[in-house]
């Protein structure tokens, strides 16, 4: 869904996220432990190419030895997605981190080269190390790689191609080598084909693990170090089906967006690469179909944003229906700005194998329903020492559809069970979205049965997870049973009579990110302020209607994180957007790389007080997907609700 500014016939865009990004690795170093027993290995090259399915974009490399020393960093990863390493010193085994852009998110992958030639950096590689040595990748990078040894890299290899033997068969061969076997970027073949027809995650519950969830197939796959469970199986047709045309079709998308005219041309001009049945719907339903409507609509878009110049960056691979004549798979649309910003501008995105070639879809959807993880910190800096708090939750946008009363959600657990997740009603005639079906008109606790419970409010889309084991469950079956929901559409107000739409009643959803397990909540890369800008805070005053900024400097004591904003609020109950408790100015965008930023303040008629209420929150994305949002707090005793 592309989400429109003005009237015209699509209007510009409404950004759904701007991801200016921050960096990870660079030039610190870790110097804990040693490796006595490594062999020293003279300076010799290291190369290889850093991958997703697509090639890394943006992507900057740095090498650790076994000792924790920092051997090479800015290594710049090239656009195909090669790097080289003109030299390497210290002690094997070297271990490698890559950060740079996935579709819309910025995430970090990691390897292991046991000395001198190839090795690539994969989400596959990723999985390696943590099954290798049964630790997280990010730990693995402070610590002195212990379990990075040859044999138990070669372990980790065995069990990673037992549970991928289905997807590998047809690409690469059954003892392929996952560091070193070739691999060209971008290409949509061999094991870059591999990396396209499943997703990768790294998390932590009782242990580390690694999870694997099917593009071209279904299931889902829990690994930790030497234990597997689930499966994964490859669907009817996806052995055949090319992917090779994706590349060219976002190639030619961005050569028609380099200006208005190269956009509007019969050929190449945007309509040559839309399918016969692209569609497009903007915020407030209205939809444009058809290819030459929906070229025509984002070209004046374009012109409307000024966005003429930008390119598409290539795609990453999301789930991919076969069921029909035409195949059709989700992929990311995120454009990038020739001052090098980073822009997802839809959700719910597909293309279509139309004609034997790859063709722009649009609306992957007919129902846009969107599901994202969100995990908070709270930290109370007014004291001696900050005290933290934390929340997490799953939001579903549900629009609120002609004749919509309910939906019900659910999730699959470990055997592949349906387990209901959250109720959603109609709260008025006028609601835009589906509210979240709570226990009573005052709880925050989720009701999991139709007929008995209440709505508190028009616009409550959030599952507030509880803490411990009763939200780790929820939490805990993303992982085992998959990332995806399933989301019923009903009639009446008990989820009883199905409502289609276009024929369809049920609707698979992906879901962006998973929340943490709650003992795994302190350890997520959230930002901390320093001395210097946790002073600032305290001390901070505000004359009514002053306008000022607030320096903000931080750190990350667990991990970069992707920061794509800021707000600033001395209201917590009146901080939403456009509430009169946010003095912050259009969100704060955040510059790529940086650890600090100046944010701009328009006070209200209402003096700010040294010792008054004064929040500021950063807020990102994580390499999988899961919003993070860190809260700075000052809330002196008897300055009121201090949450």
């Amino acid at each position: 869904m592309l989400s429109p500014h003005s009237t015209k016939a699509i209007g510009a865009l409404s950004v759904l996220c701007v991801a200016l990004l921050a960096a990870c690795g660079g030039p610190g170093s870790s110097s804990s432990g040693s490796n006595d027993d490594a062999p020293v290995v003279p300076a010799a090259q290291l190369s290889g190419s850093v991958a997703v399915g697509a090639p890394i974009t943006d992507g900057m490399l740095r090498v650790i030895d076994a000792n924790g020393v920092v051997v090479a960093s800015n290594i710049v990863v090239a656009e195909d997605g090669s790097y080289a390493v003109p030299t390497l010193s210290g002690t094997a085994p070297w271990r490698i981190e890559a950060c740079g852009y996935a579709g819309a998110n910025y995430q970090c992958i990691y390897s292991v080269a046991q000395g001198q030639g190839t090795a690539h950096v994969t989400p596959l590689t990723s999985a390696l190390v943590l099954l290798a040595t049964g630790q997280s990748p990010e730990d693995v990078m402070s610590g002195n790689g212990t379990g990075l040894s040859e044999s138990g890299l070669a372990a980790a290899q065995t069990q990673l191609r037992a549970s991928l033997s289905a997807v590998m068969v047809g690409n690469v061969a059954s003892g392929f080598d996952f560091v070193s076997g070739s691999l060209d970027a971008g290409s949509r073949t061999g094991y870059d084909r591999v990396l396209d027809a499943i997703g990768v995650t790294t998390g932590v519950d009782d242990k580390p693990f690694v999870q694997i969830t099917p593009r071209l197939g279904t299931g889902n796959l829990y690994l930790e170090q030497g234990n597997s469970a689930g499966t994964v199986s490859v669907a009817n047709g996806a052995d055949t089906l090319s992917l090779a045309g994706l590349e060219t079709l976002f190639r030619n998308m961005s050569t028609a967006l380099t200006t208005a005219s190269t956009c509007s041309a019969t050929n190449p001009g945007l309509a040559a690469s839309m399918a016969s049945n692209a569609r497009m719907s903007g915020e407030d339903g209205n939809a444009i179909t058809g290819g030459a409507a929906v070229a025509a609509g984002l070209c004046e878009m374009f012109a409307t944003e000024e966005r003429f110049g930008s390119r598409l960056l290539s795609p990453t691979l999301g789930r991919c229906d076969l069921s029909g004549s035409n195949p059709v798979c989700r992929v990311s649309f995120v454009l990038q700005g020739p001052d090098g910003s980073v822009e997802p501008v839809g959700q719910g995105m597909g293309v279509v194998r139309e004609g034997g070639a790859w063709k722009f879809l649009g609306d992957m959807d007919v129902v846009q329903i969107h599901a994202s993880a969100k995990a908070q910190r709270d930290a109370r800096i007014d004291g001696a020492t900050p005290v933290y708090s934390y929340s997490r939750a799953v939001a579903f946008d549900i629009p609120a559809l002609s004749g919509l009363q309910c939906a019900q959600v659910t999730q699959r657990n470990a055997d592949q069970q349906a387990v209901t997740v959250a109720f959603y009603k109609r709260f008025d005639n006028n609601a835009r979205r589906l509210s979240l079906w709570q226990q009573n008109a005052y709880s925050n606790e989720r009701s999991l049965d139709a007929s008995i419970g209440a709505l508190r409010s028009g616009d409550d889309t959030w599952v507030a997870l509880p803490d411990g084991d009763a939200g780790d469950a929820v939490v805990r079956n993303f992982f085992r049973g998959g990332r995806t929901v399933t989301v019923s559409l009903f009639s009446d107000d008990q989820c009883a009579t199905p409502l289609a739409v276009s024929g369809q009643s049920v609707f698979e959803v992906e879901v962006q990110g998973v929340p943490p397990v709650w003992a795994a909540m302190p350890s997520l890369p959230w930002t901390d302020l320093t001395h210097t800008a946790r002073q600032a805070l305290l001390s901070l005053t505000l004359a009514p209607n002053e306008v000022t900024s607030y320096s903000a400097a931080w750190t990350f004591a667990h991990g970069a994180m992707a920061l794509n904003g800021a707000t600033f609020c001395i209201d917590r109950a009146q901080c939403g957007d456009g509430g009169a408790g946010r003095i912050s100015h259009d969100g704060a965008r955040i510059a790529p790389g940086a650890t600090a930023a100046a944010i701009s303040l328009v006070n209200g008629s209402t003096t700010v007080e040294a010792a008054g209420y004064k929040m500021l929150a950063l807020y990102g994305r994580t390499g999988d997907g899961l919003d993070l949002q860190s809260n700075a707090i000052a809330c002196p005793p008897g300055t009121g609700e201090c949450h």
